[in-house]
Parts: structure tokens; C-alpha cells; sequence
């Protein structure tokens, strides 16, 4: 085989990239012809596209390669001019063609030969595809050579591991340049303090011109998709219309090359496991083509990505029953468990609903694999899912992972740096009178009325086991990340300063506190928070998106308002509760695991409300001598009983919602009679206890 050393190294990159971009495009504009009309523009692009290929081969010289594109060339011309319409066949083996294309571009890239393929088969089908076209039925087509000369082109290529270089370098001045600044102050020169401000300033637009460089538009990655989908659906048996929204959002072209394996393996999953066959669709009164949507957008520095599908959905049920088959949960870990935490069942390593193994499905890898490779950039996967109306994937992945500004501050001696798209506000408390008038205590956490709404405050240093330095100034970082919202305590706020960040090393990797690590300008090593792993280490719960009609803030409710567990105010909307009882406990039986008492000739099943909230179950010999149950009426006329501590009042007020929950079972946090109620939401309280997993209602 010959050898192509006699051509210049940068002349065959720019040959094999261009070639790459071509086949890109070709297959995009041969899926659109096979889906359209005859289009004389495309056909035409589609023509000059083999014609530069061909005309690059002549020059390398690859004759084998010239052969094949020029059949394909043959094809197009034929087609252009009998105005010939591009048939699922001829788009198939146009298919083949980019396919064969693209193995040569390969092997040229790798041996710097053609290689050995053999192409005759596909130049016979492509030849003979041109014989069905109708001769008689010609059209003038316009010469290739009145399309034009196209004018400069005003960007360059410039390879990859140039750009990672300068990348590293920038970060480098990026770290003296803080370094600088950190010293400037005990200078008195003038003129060397405004070298330094240069400095700063030059680094600065350096940095975000360089950034802008590694940058490329989410579209780079969803090139290959539509071609992707097609081949994937027919093999499936399934039709499948493909939309893509938000193609010209950008982020770090690492970040790209680090999402492409989860983003194929969860439009793969759309396909197999989520969009029902046509004859399914028709029958469940739903289009025959299904649909598949992703979005692409940013928010807050992050790119938020939605993979979502108009299938037959996931069935929490069905995800539990098969859980247990595998051994990763208990019978009572499926009974209580919530539908949002069963989606997060299909990320366990080996989960697979499909019991037979095919070319698709059934091995039990992938979406494991798709969770830590999210990770691995700081990213991360949320599943939402509704039986019979789909499923959407929501990923949220930082822009860049190179630079990024970031606040400093210190805890337990220890100096730390919190990424500043996480930073809402800075608040600042002082004097021991004040602190202990400003934080209130709720469930044991301390709490905040920031403008009217409860946030809850996190000790950092705390967390961390740090030790808790006494301080007469009090000092915590707003937080605002994802769904999370709180207040994290520090000792001291230092400075805002732009950082390099450095990956964990693996030994640290599993702490969901930390996302990385840095060296400041000072040459100190600092730990990168991260503010949603904090949050759910600690147990914080998610904000509400919105609150439920029950608990409307301008309109009076009537509250029942109730002593919890540790002397806790909670409050009840008194919509769906119907009465008060105060029964001797004597009269509750246990069958089993469930707690149950007469009531008006009916079996009821009993709450423990502290059991469901502090997730600790009582015995029966722990209940006082009377408890108070209040009467609880669902649907399909359906009650159970809940079972508090103590009941305090029943109060008739305009409710102010202060605040979002912060634990499972509770609603929201809200200012009745003047002070800190936790309203419960008695929905979760029942999904939670799922008190009907052994019993159903007897009918008297």
C-alpha cells in the first residue's frame, strides 16, 4: 500500500477535518431530503460536497476513495437532473457511502494509506440505484462552476491541544496575576501600582478571550444525531421525529467531548425503553410518531440540557418490584419509598428492567456509567417521568471547568472557595444580643428571617469538623443552587478572586461536599465547596417550586395548629381533616408493622406523625395514655387517622408563607399567630407512611 509521506503533514489535517465537516452536513441534508420535497439547493450541496472530496483525493493522490465518491457523485447528478425524490433505499445507501467515507478518513488519519477496504459491492448498488431514475424527465441544472468563488473565509482552524496549552498558561498568569495583586498594596510606587492595574486589566480580557476560544455551540454535539435517530428507530421499528432547541448554546468544548457517551446513551434509552412502537401509540390514542425533544439552554453558569421523550413513561412500581429482584432494596425500603427516589433506582450499578439481553438493552451498564461521567464535570442528572406521557432527562453541567470566580472565606481556620454562580447575598450580624434576636431555632436548625422568608443556616465549620471558633460577629453566605436555598455559616468573608481549578484526587473524589481544588495567589491550597452536595449532605430539602392551592397566603384558612416532636409548631390546612379524637392507646392494635383502631364501626389506619417525620418508629409501650388523632378523609371515602403529640389551637388567619420547606412532609414554613409554623403537607405525610401497603379500608 502506498504511503502518502511525500504530502506535508498540516495539508493532510486540513484535508481529513475538512472532510469530516463534509460528511457532517451531507448526512443533515440527506436526512431532510428524505423527509421533504424535491430541493434542487440541497441536491446541489450535496453534489458539490462528493465534487470537493473527489477533488482533494486527485491531489493526495487516493484513488480508491475517489472512486467511491465519484459513484455517489454519479448518483446525485442523476438525480438533480431527472428531479428524482430521495427514497428511503437511496437514502439508505447514501448512508453506506458517508459510512465508507468516513472508515477511509480513518484509516488515512491513523496509516497514512487508503487501507484495504473493499468498495465494488457499494459501487454496483450505487450505480444501479442511477438506472431507476427517468432519463426523459431532465431539467437544466446549473454548471458547477457558476456557483462561485466563496470569499475568505475570516476564521482559521487551530488544533485542540493548542488551545488546551493556552489554557494552562492563561490559568498560570491567572495565579500570578492574583499573586501580584495580593503584593501591591505594601508598595508605594505609583507607577508600579498602575503596572499592576494594567496587569489585572490585560489577564483579565486575555482570559475571556481565550475561554471564548475553547467555547463551541451545543449544536457540535447533536451534528451526528438526526442520522443517529433515523437508524436507531427504523431498527427499532418504531418513527420517531427528532427536535433539537437551543442549538447555538455554548460551553467548553472538554465539557462537550465529556457528555457525548451519556447524551447518546439516554436519547438510545428514549428510543428502546421510552417510545412505543406505532401500533402501541395508535392504540393508547397517540400520534404513531413518537417524539423526541432536546433543549439546550443557560442559567445561573450552568447549561441546563433536557432529553425528553412522549413515551409510555416509567413506572415507579415496576422500578421498586425489580430493585427488590436485584437485592438493592428491602420489601419496607419499596413501600416507603417515593416515586421521585424509585427513578433514582436507575442509576444503581447493574439495574436493568430488561431481563433479555439484546443489541440494544439488557446488560445492566449504562446509566451508572451516565450519572459518574456527569460527575466527573461537575454535572448532574435529574429524572422526571409521568406512565403513559414520557420522560424527561434533566442535565445541568457547568460552562467551563477551567476558570471560574469564586468568593473566599474562612472556617475553622481552614480557607475555602465558593463558586459565585452558587453566592445570592453576604449577610453580617453583630454582637451577641443581636445574634441571638436574629437566629431562631426550627427541628434543631437554626433559621433566619431574610426578608420575610426562613432560611436555614448552615454551620460549615460544623459540617466539616472543624473546630468552632467563638466569635461576636456572625458571618453566612446566601446560597442558591439548583433547588437548594440556605444560609452557610463561615468565620470570615475574605475576597472575591477568579480561580483555576484542579480535579480531586480519587481518594477525595467521593466527598459530595467538595468539587475541587485550587492554589490561590498567596500559594495556599483551598478546597471548592460545593453548595448542592452541602445541602444534601446535611439533609436540607429542596425549595417548593410552588405552593398548593390549600395553603394560598391572601385568603384566611382554618389552621389546626399542633405541638411536634421537641416542642415543634405545626400547622394543618383543616381542608381535608374532619375531626379531633382523643382516644386511650390501649385501643390501637398492631398488625404487622401497622398501627389500627375502631372508629364508627370501620378498621382505620394510624400515622405516627414523629415516626414519619423523624423517620424513628415508636413501639406501643412508647405512646402516652391518650393521644390525640386527628381525623383525616381521602378519596374514594378513605380515612386514616394521624397521630400528634399534642393539639394546641385552632386558629382562623390570613396565612404569610415565610419560607420553604426543609425536610420531607413538611409544606412550607409560614407566620401563624406571630410565629414560626411548619405546615405540613398531609399528601407527603401519607405517601411517606404508605399506610395502605398492608390494609385497605373495611367496609362496615
Amino acid at each position: 500500500m502506498q504511503r502518502l509521506k511525500e504530502i506535508d503533514d498540516e495539508d493532510l489535517k486540513v484535508f481529513l477535518i475538512e472532510g469530516y465537516e463534509i460528511l457532517n452536513q451531507f448526512e443533515q441534508d440527506v436526512l431532510d431530503l428524505e423527509k421533504g420535497d424535491f430541493d434542487l439547493d440541497r441536491l446541489n450541496r450535496l453534489y458539490r460536497a462528493l465534487h470537493t472530496i473527489k477533488g482533494n483525493c486527485g491531489f493526495l493522490p487516493l484513488p480508491k476513495l475517489a472512486a467511491i465518491v465519484h459513484a455517489g457523485e454519479t448518483l446525485l447528478d442523476r438525480i438533480r437532473t431527472t428531479q428524482q425524490s430521495i427514497t428511503p433505499e437511496i437514502a439508505t445507501t447514501l448512508f453506506e457511502l458517508t459510512d465508507m467515507v468516513r472508515r477511509f478518513l480513518k484509516t488515512i488519519e491513523s496509516t497514512e494509506t487508503e487501507g484495504n477496504q473493499d468498495c465494488s459491492d457499494l459501487i454496483v448498488r450505487l450505480t444501479a440505484l442511477c438506472s431507476l431514475a427517468d432519463p426523459a424527465e431532465t431539467r437544466q441544472v446549473i454548471p458547477l462552476e457558476e456557483f462561485g468563488t466563496p470569499s475568505l473565509d475570516s476564521t482559521i482552524r487551530v488544533q485542540t491541544n493548542l488551545l488546551d496549552r493556552m489554557m494552562n498558561l492563561v490559568g498560570e498568569l491567572v495565579l500570578a496575576r492574583n499573586r501580584v495583586l495580593q503584593l501591591t498594596p505594601l508598595s508605594r510606587d505609583p507607577h508600579l501600582i498602575s503596572t499592576c492595574q494594567q496587569i489585572d486589566l490585560i489577564t483579565n480580557e486575555l482570559q475571556d478571550s481565550v475561554m471564548q476560544a475553547r467555547m463551541q455551540p451545543i449544536r457540535t454535539l447533536w451534528q451526528n444525531l438526526p442520522r443517529f435517530v433515523r437508524d436507531l428507530a427504523l431498527s427499532c421499528g418504531k418513527e420517531v421525529r427528532l427536535e433539537l432547541e437551543g442549538s447555538d448554546t455554548e460551553l467548553d468544548r472538554n465539557i462537550i467531548a465529556a457528555i457525548k457517551a451519556p447524551l447518546i446513551h439516554l436519547v438510545r434509552n428514549c428510543i428502546d425503553h421510552g417510545i412505543e412502537s406505532p401500533e402501541e401509540r395508535v392504540a393508547a390514542r397517540k400520534p404513531a410518531q413518537g417524539s423526541l425533544t432536546l433543549k439546550a439552554s443557560q442559567e445561573n453558569g450552568k447549561i441546563i440540557l433536557e432529553i425528553r421523550d412522549d413515551g409510555a413513561g416509567i413506572d415507579p412500581e415496576q422500578i421498586k418490584a425489580r430493585s427488590q429482584q436485584l437485592g438493592f432494596i428491602s420489601t419496607g425500603q419499596a413501600d416507603s419509598m417515593r416515586d421521585r427516589e424509585a427513578f433514582e433506582l436507575i442509576f444503581a450499578p447493574g439495574f436493568s428492567t430488561t431481563t433479555e439481553v439484546t443489541q440494544l438493552s439488557g446488560r445492566g451498564v449504562g446509566m451508572d456509567v451516565v450519572r459518574r461521567n456527569l460527575e466527573s464535570v461537575n454535572g448532574t442528572i435529574e429524572v422526571e417521568s409521568e406512565l403513559g406521557q414520557g420522560t424527561t432527562f434533566r442535565l445541568k453541567i457547568p460552562l467551563t471547568l477551567a476558570i471560574i470566580p469564586t468568593l473566599l472565606i474562612r472556617s475553622g481556620g481552614e480557607q475555602f472557595a465558593i463558586p459565585q454562580a452558587s453566592v445570592q447575598e453576604l449577610i453580617r450580624i453583630e454582637g451577641h444580643d443581636r445574634i441571638d434576636q436574629s437566629i431562631e431555632t426550627v427541628l434543631d436548625v437554626p433559621v433566619y428571617r431574610l426578608r420575610g422568608q426562613i432560611l436555614p443556616l448552615i454551620n460549615l465549620a460544623s459540617v466539616l469538623k472543624l473546630p468552632i471558633l467563638p466569635t461576636e460577629t456572625l458571618y453566612f453566605v446566601v446560597i442558591t443552587a439548583d433547588s437548594y436555598r440556605f444560609g452557610l455559616i463561615v468565620d470570615h468573608i475574605e475576597d472575591i478572586q477568579d480561580i483555576v481549578v484542579q480535579p480531586l484526587s480519587k481518594q477525595l473524589k467521593s466527598l459530595e461536599m467538595f468539587s475541587g481544588a485550587t492554589v490561590l495567589g498567596s500559594g495556599e491550597a483551598a478546597l471548592i465547596l460545593d453548595a448542592v452536595g452541602i445541602a444534601s449532605y446535611i439533609g436540607i430539602q429542596p425549595q417548593l417550586i410552588s405552593i398548593s392551592p390549600e395553603v394560598e397566603h391572601h385568603q384566611r384558612q382554618l389552621i389546626l395548629v399542633i405541638l411536634g416532636h421537641e416542642n415543634t409548631r405545626m400547622g394543618i390546612v383543616l381542608t381535608q381533616a374532619t375531626r379531633l379524637e382523643t382516644i386511650a392507646s390501649n385501643r390501637i392494635e398492631q398488625v404487622g408493622e401497622q398501627y389500627l383502631m375502631q372508629y364508627r364501626d370501620r378498621v382505620v389506619v394510624l400515622i405516627d406523625l414523629q415516626a414519619v417525620l423523624t423517620q424513628n418508629r415508636r413501639s406501643l409501650d412508647q405512646f402516652a395514655e391518650f393521644v390525640s388523632i386527628v381525623v383525616i378523609e381521602l378519596n374514594a371515602g378513605r380515612i386514616v387517622g394521624l397521630i400528634v403529640h399534642q393539639i394546641l389551637d385552632i386558629v382562623e388567619e390570613t396565612l404569610t408563607v415565610t419560607g420553604s420547606a426543609i425536610r420531607a412532609g413538611s409544606q412550607c414554613y409560614a407566620t401563624v399567630q406571630g410565629q414560626i409554623t411548619e405546615i405540613l403537607d398531609l399528601d407527603q405525610i401519607i405517601e411517606l407512611a404508605n399506610p395502605y401497603a398492608t390494609t385497605e379500608r373495611v367496609r362496615s
